[in-house]
């Protein structure tokens, strides 16, 4: 064993620390796993696992990912990203899934660099017409997500990104609509815009991408499910890339709580074909929530967070370097 795991220490200095088939696997309720000391060890982390708490910490220069046994919740430096599947012991390993080495951990610690630039970005201003959305009193989802891509357009429009949207006015739009509409302008990114409702009470910023095939969404608990791949899992690796620089530059500059990374299939992501996300920026009903979203000084502040995440995406895969990504 100590020869295996020094060919694959030696393996991932020259695979950037994609995780190997060739790590020994455990088969666990239906699913891979991969004890996390020899995947820590191949991505160049050192472990601690705290036994009669249960705490797990994984660190290396730069980043620190933090573990709860039996959670679906990680927390990677100060983000909040909720697993497919929880972590699990078996005997005296600490067991994590090979789903979400390969499409949470390895894409956010190894980002993959190079590709096409980023040109062109598709704002997706959450439904529209006779689709209102949420309704808090007299204030509707539509105008606001509207407001909030527009003023998204001008920041991206002066750092040299061109700006398509689906929609400009109050028109209805279907889902289908709304990737396609991306497609045929040759964005090279989607961000969909989105505003929440709930109990009162309930509060913060959740930032989406797709679902990897054969889980379950994360509102629906996680966990295996008989869902197949779709076209938008062809930009796994991208899609959560691009979901953490938002998400990340969202918390830093707004104040917003934080309810987490997610995983879902809202058919918006399943049917886009370049990288994409689904943002949810606060609750309308909950009243701290709600007096940031129709405060027009804050919208600014938020605009400025989502395009500062565009543009941090757009670096980090253009760049050769995935130091960026660490920060």
């Amino acid at each position: 064993m100590r020869v295996l795991v020094a060919a694959l220490l030696l393996l991932a200095a020259s695979s950037h620390g994609s995780s190997p088939l060739s790590l020994e696997r455990v088969i666990a309720y239906g699913s891979s796993y991969y004890q996390l000391n020899q995947w820590s060890a191949f991505s160049g982390f050192q472990l601690r696992w705290d036994k009669k708490t249960g705490f797990v910490e994984l660190s290396k220069p730069g980043m620190r990912v933090a573990f709860a046994l039996n959670s679906r919740k990680v927390r990677i430096n100060n983000q909040n990203i909720l697993l497919s599947l929880p972590l699990l012991v078996r005997g005296d390993n600490v067991m994590i899934s090979s789903v979400d080495a390969q499409t949470t951990l390895d894409p956010l610690i190894f980002p993959r660099t190079g590709g096409p630039d980023v040109k062109i970005v598709c704002l997706d201003p959450g439904h529209g017409g006779r689709d209102t959305g949420k309704i808090d009193k007299f204030n509707l989802e539509k105008k606001y997500t509207l407001l909030l891509a527009k003023e998204i357009a001008i920041r991206l429009k002066l750092a040299g990104i061109k700006v398509v949207m689906t929609r400009t006015t109050d028109q209805t739009l279907e889902l289908s609509d709304r990737p396609e509409f991306a497609r045929r302008k040759g964005a090279d990114l989607f961000v969909s815009l989105h505003y929440n409702a709930t109990s009162p009470g309930v509060r913060g910023v959740e930032v989406y991408c797709l679902s990897p095939a054969g889980v379950a969404s994360s509102n629906d608990g996680g966990g295996r499910a008989p869902r197949g791949s779709n076209p938008g899992n062809m930009q796994n690796s991208r899609n959560i890339l691009l979901a953490s620089e938002l998400h990340k530059s969202i918390l830093q500059n707004t104040g917003l709580e934080d309810r987490g990374l997610k995983r879902s299939r809202f058919e918006v992501l399943r049917e886009a074909r370049i990288p994409a996300v689904l943002i949810e920026g606060g609750f309308m009903t909950d009243s701290m929530d709600a007096a940031k979203i129709y405060n027009p000084a804050f919208r600014k502040k938020m605009a400025q967070a989502i395009a500062d995440g565009i543009l941090s995406y757009k670096r980090i895969t253009s760049s050769g370097s995935s130091s960026q990504a660490l920060k």
